[in-house]
């Protein structure tokens, strides 16, 4: 008897590590190729040619003066998937920056689940920190979504982070003027930051921890390695898959293998 409800608790055991691994470690497959102009992503069709043209003309000049790399992309809906998840592995998979530096910015927007992202690389987070990409939104972009005007928010925030990155790397004569950013074309400092919340990474690092535990205990790690195959075998392109033919009448671009840690911030509206 004894046997028998050791054996019903260890079947349970496996059932529930199981799930809990697949939820939260399966890698999500249906991530859209980036476009041949690459800086500019309008999959959910909100940006006007004019805002299109600025973004590629201006992240194109960002990145042939200082190599960094900003990179726009709209989607409508992201299938319920955490948007941080989602904006990580996409950026990771488009190799946003360069491979040597990690100098790229995503700014994702999903209109259908009304909440936008700026992705930093890590070698731009001392400049672009959590708390002054969160302010950027707030201030540029996030006001604008919520009048429906996306492509103004979009082209505000855009122009801001571009400010940012010139004013890092030196190039303060090159700054872009525009009449609805602050003096100077720059996010005003302020003296704290607001940093986003880590306590949710944290509880999930620790049941990971936790499920990896059970599963080594238990299992000897047949449940992690078997799903670690599955996801390899299923990934879809590899981290650096942009190709395509010309685009905005100049030839294909792509990202230069650069890649980020989850630094950036979310908002909703």
């Amino acid at each position: 008897m004894n046997m028998k409800r050791i054996k019903y608790v260890k079947l349970t055991v496996l059932l529930c590590v199981v799930t809990l691994l697949l939820t939260a470690c399966l890698v999500i497959e249906d991530y859209p190729e980036p476009t041949d102009a690459f800086y500019v992503n309008d999959f959910a069709d909100i940006l006007d040619s004019e805002a299109q043209n600025h973004i590629q003309a201006v992240a194109k000049e960002l990145e042939d003066v200082t190599t960094a790399q900003v990179v726009v992309v709209t989607m409508d809906g992201i299938g319920g998937d955490s948007l941080e998840e989602y904006t990580l592995e996409l950026f990771r998979q488009w190799g946003i920056g360069q491979k040597d530096k990690d100098n790229g910015v995503l700014i994702f927007v999903d209109v259908e689940g009304r909440q936008s992202r700026i992705e930093v690389g890590y070698g731009l987070e001392g400049v672009l920190t959590d708390g002054k990409t969160g302010r950027i939104q707030d201030r540029y972009m996030i006001p604008h979504f919520r009048n429906g005007e996306y492509g103004q928010g979009i082209v505000a925030g855009f122009n801001v982070i571009v400010n940012e990155i010139y004013k890092e790397y030196g190039y303060t004569d090159r700054l872009i003027e525009d009449g609805n950013l602050a003096e100077g074309g720059i996010l005003p400092e302020e003296e704290a930051e607001d940093e986003d919340d880590l306590t949710p990474f944290i509880i999930a690092i620790v049941i990971m921890a936790a499920l990896l535990i059970l599963d080594f205990s238990l299992f000897k790690g047949a449940i992690t390695m078997a799903i670690l195959r599955s996801s390899t075998r299923n990934r879809r392109g590899g981290f650096f898959g942009h190709h395509g033919g010309s685009g905005f009448g100049g030839g294909s671009f792509g990202g230069g293998g650069g890649s980020a840690g989850g630094g950036g911030s979310s908002r909703s509206w």
